[in-house]
Order: C-alpha cells, then structure tokens, then sequence
C-alpha cells in the first residue's frame, strides 16, 4: 500500500472512531504568594491558608490534570474531546480541601467566588447545574441564585436556547443514556459540596467556574462565610482568600 494510502486510511479511521485523546497544556493558573498566612506548595502548585483552627487548600487544576481524574475520558464531563484527539477545557477548574483542625464542627458552603482583574464574580457551578445540563441538549432553566455575585444563566425568568450552552453537552448527544447517566454521576461526586466537618475531619472536591477569558490574568478565589460552631452555638465566620494569576504559554 502506498504512503498516500495509508495516510488516506488513518485518518478515515480517525474521523469514524476517533484517535486517542492528547490533552495539551498552553494556559494554566498558579498560585501568587504576598497574603499573609499562605503557603504554596510548587510541586503540586496548591496554596495553603490556615486560619482560626481551619486548613483550606486550592489547587488549579489543568487541562491534563483534569484528563487524568478518570479512566474513561469519553464521559469526562469537564472538556471537550475531539475526533482527532483534540482536548478542550470546558470549565476553569480548582481542586479545594478543607480541614476541621479544631473545632466540633465546622460548616461551609458549596460554592466559591474567583474575581478577576476586572472585577468580574463568577461563582463555582454547584451539582445541579450539571443535573439540569444532562435533562435537555436544547434548552437550560435559570439557575436560581442564593447570592447575587452567581453566575446567571439566561437574561431572563425563561428558558432559552444558548449555543455556548449546547456546545458543552454536544458530546453527550451521541452518548447511550448508560454514558449520559455516568457522565452525571460523575460531576456529582466530584463537585464540591460544601457541608458540616466535624473535628480533625475534612471535605475536597472540585470548584468548577466557567471558562475564563485567556485575558484573566490577576485572579482572586474566595472561599466566603466558613462557619465556626462551638457545640450548637455559631462562633464565628470567616471568609478565605487565594490569589492566582493565569499564563499563557507552556507549563514549567
């Protein structure tokens, strides 16, 4: 068979079956230190703040990082992966930990606020905006907000169609409804969830923000109203803060 041919043959198998996944990194967030009481970790490139008895470690996670969470990335439901291999971030994506150090119990929320330069809010995607994208490829229901800072989806109290929005789940369009369901399954349980930790116990998840602008450069992540509870009795509440900045260009 001459090379012509064989090319010709490859990429018809390509386009039919699909060539192996090659996530590739060309934008990724690092921790900034200067906040007094952070410790960065640059191996794993995390960033530390102990406060009042409480350990809250972020992690921006890129899009190899992100890959690497499972074993199947076909129903990967944070990036896009292409026919030819080609992998695309779909969301901006921080791994948190939180430790109860010494308390009887500590309570947190289930979702996050990253500020960029600008000042634009963009807050973390909860498990029911993911439970909502799996029910309809065409249309989404606004997500009712507990705090005016989350992100809206939709300009108005209706459903509407938005092509961004489908872009992300034109994937799941091909799925069987066993991958739609694993793919769901997956967001919940691995989207932060907030609740109570009691002492010396911890919560992790994923923080999960739509995609930023490559233009975000100076970001801020704060983790708001981490509640301090001394048997039933709220003691005190604070909020934590983590800087980040995001570059463009390959990964050291």
């Amino acid at each position: 068979m001459r090379p012509l041919e064989v090319f010709c043959l490859v990429s018809l198998i390509c386009v039919f079956v699909g060539c192996g996944a090659k996530p590739e990194i060309d934008i990724y967030i690092e921790p900034v230190a200067g906040r007094e009481g952070t410790e960065i970790n640059q191996e794993l490139g995390s960033t530390t703040i102990e406060q009042n008895g409480v350990a809250i470690m972020i992690e921006p996670l890129d899009e190899v990082e992100v890959y690497e969470l499972l074993a199947d990335d076909e129903i990967n439901p944070y990036l896009r992966i292409g026919r030819w291999g080609k992998v695309d971030p779909l969301y901006t994506i921080f791994e948190i930990r939180v430790k109860n150090l010494d308390h009887p119990r500590v309570a947190i929320d289930n979702m996050a606020i990253l500020i960029d330069e600008d000042g634009t809010q963009y807050g973390s995607l909860p498990y029911d905006y993911f439970k909502d994208l799996y029910k309809s490829v065409r249309t989404t229901d606004i997500y009712q907000n507990a705090y005016p800072y989350r992100y809206q989806y939709g300009r108005f109290n209706t459903p509407y169609y938005d092509p961004y929005y489908e872009n992300r789940i034109s994937r799941t369009a091909s799925y069987g409804s066993s991958e739609v369901h694993s793919a769901q399954m997956i967001a919940r349980e691995t989207v932060f969830d907030g609740g109570k930790i009691f002492r010396n116990g911890q919560r992790s998840g994923l923080l999960v923000f739509d995609l930023l602008d490559r233009d975000a450069k100076d970001l801020k992540l704060i983790v708001p109203e981490v509640m301090i509870f001394d048997q039933d009795r709220l003691k005190t509440k604070m909020d934590f803060a983590f800087d980040f900045r995001q570059i463009i260009g390959e990964k050291k």
